[in-house]
């Protein structure tokens, strides 16, 4: 069933009038008709199952709130540098799915993508989209939230409950993620990982204190590291 996240707040029993954004999916991609059911979430998180009642304008009435919870228990922010191609989307798509709270797009040492304000305003539009259109495909109640930031030693991680480190060069020594999430009762964590290159050593100097954590015995792509933890992550809590 089709999921819209919609501005403002909803009541039960209360006719409303569509999102402008929305409208075009509704009659032109969905070809929706009167009667037609589908799940709208409000600004506040929560879900409800909504009856179309007009086509012009779109028009719903709020018929049942749904209380089932879909969120992770942990809110997983996402440190990742740019990515080349379509990584990207693909990670920001994937991600949302997997349930990722917020995504930090960082410049690593060796990103080989680089934006300037303009492009990054671009870009972040673009990705917005992605995660919106994940986020209701996968039913999910919230939006990952997305930003740009310098490099990784500007950023203060002391304001996470757990930080998790995926460097490649420690793969093997590095700890199983289930183990260490077993020592925590975290409500916030920091998944950080790095870009095609790798980290440079200064950068893997950064989190001598925090967790190295291994992906498995292989190494991994830099687009497939991000979803391989967020499954782990994922399969421990649910």
């Amino acid at each position: 069933m089709q999921r819209y996240f919609i501005e403002g707040t909803v009541s039960l029993n209360e006719d409303c009038v569509m999102d402008e954004k929305h409208i075009h999916h509704i009659k032109n991609v969905m070809r929706a008709k009167t009667g037609d059911e589908f799940n709208v979430v409000d600004s506040t998180g929560s879900a409800y199952l909504v009856r179309l009642t007009d086509i012009d304008p779109v028009t719903y009435t709020v018929l049942e709130s749904l209380q089932a919870e879909v969120e992770l228990p942990i809110d997983i922010t996402l440190y990742s540098p740019l990515l080349k191609g379509d990584k990207m989307d693909v990670v920001i798509q994937k991600s949302t799915e997997l349930g990722v709270h917020e995504f930090i797009l960082y410049k690593a040492d060796r990103s080989v993508v680089k934006l300037n304000g303009k492009k990054e305003a671009s870009r972040l539009s673009r990705y917005e989209k992605i995660a919106r259109e994940a986020a209701e495909q996968s039913r999910r109640t919230k939006i990952p939230a997305i930003s740009f930031a310098g490099s990784l030693k500007a950023v203060d991680f002391t304001k996470y409950d757990l930080v998790l480190f995926a460097y490649e060069d420690n793969n093997l020594t590095g700890r199983s993620i289930k183990d260490v999430l077993k020592e925590y009762n975290a409500k916030t964590a920091a998944v950080v990982f790095g870009p095609e290159g790798g980290f440079t050593e200064a950068e893997a100097a950064l989190f001598g204190t925090y967790e190295n954590v291994a992906l498995g015995r292989r190494i991994l792509r830099a687009e497939t590291a991000p979803l391989y933890a967020l499954s782990v992550i994922g399969s421990y809590y649910e």
